[in-house]
């Protein structure tokens, strides 16, 4: 098929068959963990380190902390996202959650 990367989304419990795919797909593996009943954190990134992702997905999380790569690199605080607003209408948990303040240098 010529892919050029495996996204997945792991399930409860489905661990065992992330290691699975990881070992029998030779590309770049983006994987959104199962974290459930909490959002993806910074914890995600060892998944990283130990091999098991190349890529980690932040879904809620980058709805929530639209400057998420900084919070993930300055370890947060990050904003709690808002399921009531997901696939809503208008701009309210899109567009209205806070930034970090800028550090004075």
């Amino acid at each position: 098929m010529d892919l050029a990367y495996l996204h997945i989304m792991e399930a409860s419990g489905q661990r065992e068959l992330t290691n699975v795919l990881r070992s029998q797909w030779p590309g770049p593996l983006i994987l959104n963990p199962n974290t459930y009943p909490d959002p993806t954190g910074p914890q995600a990134l060892a998944l990283i380190e130990d091999g098991t992702a190349d890529l980690i997905s932040y879904g809620a999380m980058f709805l929530a902390n639209p400057d998420l790569p900084a919070r993930l690199q300055s370890g947060g605080p990050f904003n709690a996202p808002d399921r009531q607003t997901f696939f809503g209408r208008g701009h309210a948990g899109y567009t209205d959650y806070p930034a970090l303040k800028p550090q004075a240098s």
